[in-house]
């Protein structure tokens, strides 16, 4: 039975676009904090005033907005 369970778990994956889109947007936020939590250490490391955490920061709003573009593109080829 539990065999039967697992393979049915999963050979079915999740088809709900709204939970893609929020763990995208988790994903986005994520890596946002996480550059810019980067680049703030940076600044305090080496002096820099406040350049890098806005570097970073920039750096890391393209790549989450390249992840949600990705995930949105893709819900759209499924429909």
């Amino acid at each position: 039975m539990q065999k039967l369970l697992k393979l049915h778990l999963m050979s079915k994956p999740s088809s709900n676009p709204y939970l893609k889109l929020s763990s995208a947007a988790i994903q986005m936020a994520l890596i946002i904090g996480g550059f810019t939590f980067l680049g703030n250490y940076l600044d305090n490391k080496w002096h820099y005033g406040q350049i890098m955490t806005i570097i970073f920061a920039f750096i890391g709003i393209g790549i989450g907005l390249y992840i949600v573009i990705k995930e949105v593109k893709q819900l759209n080829d499924e429909n």
